[in-house]
């Protein structure tokens, strides 16, 4: 009998001995953990955690997707990237969505829901992202009010039809906008994301062929 529902099997967990803190600041702590691995032998593991759990805003508009160019110095390079960052203590992931859109890119929500969860490196980071959708106009726009520690450009306005293709020319390499992006679409309505008729890619300011 088949079916659509994945069945792996149970590996065996690496069991943690003893978490040895190596770092910590406002923003998270780094672990080098003593561990025990399946086999039987010791090791150490590292593990990031962070002090707020996180959150990633998928904003859909009429001209489809919206995407931030954003400078990451850890690549050295711009990014095409979705809106993100971490939740306050006792807010809602829709309340963070809401704001950090805002801030990052001065577009409003009109809308928010979240449509699921990812983890951005199973291999590293012990906090959760959730995955939000927001529905926004771009008209109406305010400027946007990142932190000093962020260089952001303005929005990039891409269709599902762009989307794509950034994606298989490797435009678009941020894990945690690709994976968020799989879960927005995973749970959208097909007709919600139907191309534009336009063009492939608009910036706020005009178009912009990428």
């Amino acid at each position: 009998m088949t079916t659509d529902r994945p069945t792996p099997g149970t590996p065996a967990p690496i069991r943690r001995e003893r978490a040895v803190e190596v770092y910590g600041s406002r923003f998270g702590n780094l672990y080098d953990d003593e561990v025990v691995f399946p086999g039987g032998s010791a090791g150490r593991y590292l593990r990031w955690q962070w002090k707020q759990q996180g959150v990633v805003v998928v904003p859909m508009g009429p001209e489809g997707l919206a995407l931030l160019p954003m400078y990451r110095y850890p690549v050295g390079a711009v990014s095409l990237e979705f809106p993100r960052g971490g939740c306050d203590p006792g807010e809602a992931p829709e309340a963070a969505a809401a704001r950090e859109l805002k801030e990052e890119s001065g577009l409003t929500a009109l809308s928010v829901r979240q449509v699921g969860t990812l983890h951005a490196d199973t291999g590293l980071i012990a906090t959760q992202t959730h995955v939000c959708v927001a529905e926004v106009h771009p008209v109406g726009r305010t400027a946007a009010r990142p932190e000093t520690s962020e260089s952001v450009a303005e929005p990039v306005w891409a269709s599902y039809n762009a989307m794509a293709l950034w994606l298989r020319e490797g435009r678009i390499t941020c894990a945690i906008t690709i994976a968020a992006y799989a879960v927005a679409m995973a749970g959208t309505p097909a007709s919600a994301t139907a191309p534009p008729h336009t063009t492939d890619a608009v910036g706020l300011s005009g178009i912009v062929r990428q």
